[in-house]
């Protein structure tokens, strides 16, 4: 169901129904109904779309984080092009690197 928002005030018979900043849903994508001091009055799409836009919705999502001192595994892999024994060295810096901040 889309929100809109009403830019500029929608005036029947010059008393403002709906103010600008208004938002509002239009349930079958045909009309709305407004409920002003004359009674409920109902207004098509075609004419009062100039008098509004689609409001931007944007969804967030919560995910919970972990606890950073949670200790568990992690698989750690990295891809490099170089020759066999400059792989090895690496593999032997890393090990040596990580043993002491682990």
């Amino acid at each position: 169901m889309p929100k809109y928002q009403v830019i500029k005030d929608i005036k029947i018979l010059d008393t403002v129904a709906l103010k600008e900043g208004s938002e509002i849903e239009i349930l079958d994508g045909e009309s709305i109904k407004i409920d002003t001091k004359f009674g409920i009055m109902e207004l098509k799409f075609e004419d009062f779309k100039s008098f509004i836009k689609e409001k931007e919705t944007i969804q967030v999502s919560i995910i919970p984080l972990e606890d950073e001192d949670v200790v568990k595994e992690y698989r750690l892999q990295l891809d490099i092009k170089t020759t066999r024994k400059k792989a090895r060295e690496i593999e032997n810096y890393l090990r040596e690197t990580l043993g002491r901040m682990i």
